[in-house]
């Protein structure tokens, strides 16, 4: 969300359910704690709520916006996740153009 502050763009997480019913969970042996349509009202929410309109850099559990893991306010944590993020679909970043070079 920092690196596209004042772009018109907006960056936000969410953690629509846990455990939701689906295919993986129920072969995983774990009984569902929520469905999947209360993981979508989840998205729609964040996608479509006029009340989110240029909020950003926030994180959702669910609908309700709460705090993230405390490693997702660390600037040196995200960038590392950036690059490797960045280098694994093979668009590296500025600083692993600079490891490469």
């Amino acid at each position: 969300a920092q690196e596209l502050k004042n772009t018109g763009v907006t960056v936000n997480s969410l953690h629509p359910a846990s455990y939701m019913n689906t295919t993986m969970v129920r072969q995983a042996g774990i009984m569902p704690w929520n469905s999947v349509e209360t993981g979508a009202d989840a998205i729609l929410n964040l996608a479509t709520s006029p009340a989110l309109e240029g909020r950003s850099g926030l994180y959702f559990d669910g609908q309700r916006e709460s705090r993230a893991d405390p490693q997702a306010y660390d600037a040196k944590a995200r960038q590392q996740l950036r690059t490797l993020s960045l280098d694994l679909v093979g668009r590296p970043s500025p600083i692993s153009k600079e490891r490469h070079s």
